[in-house]
């Protein structure tokens, strides 16, 4: 048991850290969503049991067998008083004792604290929820209800957020829906249904064990704020999923206006906290990016799978006794013969007894090599067969024969046989390489600074000379929303070559320095944050601003 829990720590806390590198990388590729359900490879392990294998698969140990010579030589005895020995007083020996640190069971006590402290973690998580839960629905009044989720607004509440999981409830602030525009209403309670329809809630709820195990390390508490940063922004993927970039900004402005901070661990607010590795920025800007495109979904998606599968290779592996009889062989080691001891040489004189007449020897037989030697036996002629077993054999011959030859035919029907079949693929690979010849190729170059890909189709002509048929050119320098344009594709050459443009669009940039400016100003104008809190955010964002610039300009 200790041993899987070591080991769990150690594995859980690996897959933490790889997350927390990919998430990222992954969220730009394959979106948000994928990147908040790489969270589910530490839970996996958490709940992995051990794998118990048979014993025949564990590894044998070396076990080296000395040879151990017993010799034995003359002692002459010693002459000793045993009076006088068994007179002399015998000196105890003190007994070492060890110091009060040794003492002490300092894996048990370890193993205690950290045990102690995850079910204090826990205690502390589940006081925590039902005491926000109390206050929420102490002066709460239901305004609507959807999709068997009730919609509350509380004095309590300073943002919308959705909290419970078997009795789902959604709070707003006193006068959310008098005082809030229609849209950013129905942005905010989407927000917050989609929570409970994703059951966002459940998985928060689901990983509190995985957490509170790592109760004392920092790189959990780093993995806690970026999974709810990650479970925002797939939260936000979802409800803006197939809306255009105008809808996504208002919508983006609307979660910089309610970033503003909660403590309420176990509950979905509509924007996460502030601190930690920037989420407001990383949000706004995924709500920028367009949806991710099937070929990409697909492909992540296989990337996930194969991470799943890959999870029970850090499983704890344990060996299970086989049931076999006990003795040598049931162990697989051969067992080592004890030594017999050295009898003690005794230390007192005793007595010989009279040596015995020594009994008369009976001859020895002659050896091998001096006894006669026996007659050889006489040959024994041999028996004719009899005529029935004459015939008998001459119809064995005659069977044997017959087997022979329809092998000899069978054998050479399929050298026949495997003579046409080479032949026949020895035609299928000429037709094959000849088709091949004649197919068209898809060439591609990459100009030096790396901006700008070369596409070209070229086949064989009947002259055998290399003919390009086609030529388009990827470039990332102008924005893939201008026009595609056609250029000659040398000075000799009546070739034209069609120009695609695949830098970032302009629509996209726009967008993206319209939402960051959003932001900007809802920061600014929020006087509950602290000011230092307020200048580094917004230091942060007029630094993203500058960037969009610098890029929209460099593309154009």
């Amino acid at each position: 048991m200790i041993e899987w829990l070591t080991d769990t720590l150690v594995m859980t806390g690996a897959l933490m850290a790889l997350v927390l590198l990919v998430r990222r990388p992954v969220g730009r590729w394959f979106g948000p969503g994928a990147a908040y359900a790489l969270w589910a490879l530490p839970m996996l392990r958490l709940v992995l049991p051990p794998l118990a294998l048979p014993r025949d698969l564990a590894p044998l140990p070396k076990v080296s067998i000395k040879p151990i010579m017993a010799g034995a030589t003359t002692v002459e005895p010693m002459a000793t008083d045993l009076a006088a020995a068994a007179s002399a007083p015998v000196a105890p020996l003190a007994a070492a004792e060890p110091g009060l640190l040794a003492q002490i069971p300092w894996a048990g006590l370890l193993l205690t604290i950290w045990l102690c402290g995850a079910v204090a973690f826990l205690a502390w998580r589940t006081w925590n929820y039902f005491t926000m839960r109390r206050e929420l629905l102490a002066e709460a009044r239901q305004v609507a209800s959807a999709q068997g989720v009730r919609i509350v607004e509380s004095p309590a509440a300073v943002a919308p957020l959705a909290f419970g999981v078997f009795d789902k409830v959604v709070a707003l602030p006193m006068g959310f829906l008098a005082n809030t525009d229609s849209e950013n209403s129905d942005f905010a309670i989407a927000h917050e249904l989609e929570h409970h329809g994703g059951n966002d809630l459940l998985a928060i709820i689901a990983m509190q064990p995985l957490f509170a195990l790592h109760w004392f390390n920092p790189l959990a508490w780093a993995a806690w704020r970026a999974l709810r940063g990650d479970q925002e922004a797939a939260c936000d993927a979802r409800v803006m999923a197939g809306r255009d970039r105008e809808v996504r900004a208002r919508y983006g402005q609307l979660i910089a206006s309610y970033a503003a901070g909660t403590r309420l661990a176990l509950a979905a607010p509509m924007a996460g906290p502030l601190t930690g590795d920037k989420p407001i920025i990383h949000r706004l800007k995924a709500l920028a990016c367009g949806d991710v495109s099937p070929a990409r979904r697909v492909l992540g998606r296989g990337l996930f799978a194969i991470a799943v599968v890959s999870v029970p290779v850090t499983a704890t592996v344990s060996y299970a006794a086989n049931e076999v009889s006990e003795g040598p062989e049931a162990s697989g080691v051969p067992e080592v013969p004890e030594v017999p001891a050295v009898p003690a040489v005794p230390s007192v004189d005793v007595p010989q007894p009279p040596e015995a007449p020594m009994a008369p020897q009976a001859p020895l037989p002659p050896r091998w090599s001096e006894a006669e030697p026996a007659e050889p036996a006489p040959p024994v002629p041999p028996v004719p067969p009899a005529p029935e077993d004459r015939e008998w054999i001459a119809r064995q011959e005659a069977r044997h024969a017959e087997i022979e030859a329809r092998a000899e035919r069978a054998a050479a029907r399929a050298r026949s046989q495997a003579a046409e079949a080479e032949r026949r693929a020895a035609e299928a690979e000429r037709m094959a390489a000849e088709a091949m010849a004649r197919a068209p190729k898809v060439e591609e170059t990459v100009t030096s600074d790396g901006k700008r890909k070369i596409i070209r189709i070229v086949r064989m002509n009947k002259a055998g000379k290399r003919e390009v048929t086609q030529e388009m050119i990827l470039d990332s320098e102008c924005p893939a929303d201008s026009a595609h344009s056609t250029a000659r594709a040398g000075q000799n050459t009546s070739r034209v070559a069609t120009v695609i443009c695949t830098g970032t669009p302009r629509v996209a940039m726009t967008a993206t320095i319209k939402a960051l400016t959003s932001a900007r100003e809802a920061i600014a104008s929020d006087h509950n944050l602290k000011t230092d809190v307020r200048a580094e955010i917004l230091a942060d964002l007029d630094g993203e601003i500058a960037d969009a610039h610098r890029e929209m300009h460099n593309g154009n």
